[in-house]
């Protein structure tokens, strides 16, 4: 994977890989350690050094004692290194930056009328995969053939059903005890699954897209498999790329991460 840089700063390995693309992808739980190993003091704020004391540990040699300020790092702890940041604060941070993630992705094709269709989620949903063409095909081809009247999908839709990567292991284990006691996952078990995972109940218009489009042969039952296939690879494939963004402000620093989060690297 690609360093990160922006203009003329970089975020190192772990501030990108380990803390920004591991929360999107991981429970909160497990950013919840992540934000406790680098808190050396247990008192639940960050200063600067424990976060560039970690930096130093995890860059295997190639951050010298001296680190420049990041983007990141001026905004959590300003520029002369005074700040602090809570984990609340970091929470709200990441909270917000997958959020305006989200929403790139989602404006692509909503094009400013507040709702894509199903066909558009569909594809929104694959490209950011390893799949090939033939199995994506696959299901553009269920998508089309069993969609009726589409009223569309709402942002707070689309990013409800995406926020499910975050607490994607856990749904993974939910729905394998379906397989283990050989009951097939119905659209009600399936909401459940999400609501015990989540502790919110998904849109049903969401569960219902999801039947139609992993549901292989229709009986109503979810190919558990495939949905995993998808949902697992579509973590996989968020990546980097080397792209010159101008200005050192916050501003061009998440312009730099949404063009990022939009592209998939092998």
């Amino acid at each position: 994977m690609a360093w990160l840089r922006c203009g003329s700063y970089d975020l190192d390995r772990l501030v990108f890989e380990t803390i920004i693309t591991g929360y999107f992808s991981k429970p909160r739980d497990h950013f919840l350690k992540t934000f406790q190993m680098i808190d050396v003091d247990s008192n639940w704020v960050l200063t600067k050094d424990e976060f560039e004391l970690v930096e130093k540990l995890f860059s295997k040699g190639l951050v010298e004692d001296s680190i420049e300020n990041t983007t990141l790092k001026v905004h959590f702890f300003k520029m002369d290194g005074t700040g602090v940041i809570t984990f609340d604060d970091f929470v709200h941070f990441l909270d917000g930056l997958q959020k305006e993630c989200l929403e790139v992705e989602f404006n692509e094709y909503a094009k400013g009328s507040g709702r894509i269709q199903e066909t558009d989620f569909t594809e929104l949903l694959l490209s950011r995969t390893l799949l090939s063409e033939m199995e994506k095909d696959k299901y553009r081809g269920r998508i089309s053939t069993r969609s009726g009247v589409d009223s569309g999908i709402s942002f707070f839709q689309y990013s409800q059903f995406m926020n499910l990567l975050n607490d994607i292991h856990d749904l993974e284990i939910a729905l394998r005890m379906y397989q283990i006691a050989k009951k097939p996952v119905t659209q009600e078990e399936f909401q459940r699954a999400v609501k015990v995972c989540t502790g919110t109940p998904l849109d049903d218009k969401m569960v219902k897209l999801t039947f139609k489009i992993f549901d292989e042969d229709g009986d109503g039952h979810l190919g558990h498999e495939e949905f995993m296939k998808v949902m697992k690879n579509r973590i996989r494939s968020r990546g980097t790329v080397n792209v010159e963004i101008p200005p050192k402000s916050w501003r061009a620093f998440r312009k730099c991460v949404h063009e990022r989060m939009m592209v998939a690297a092998i």
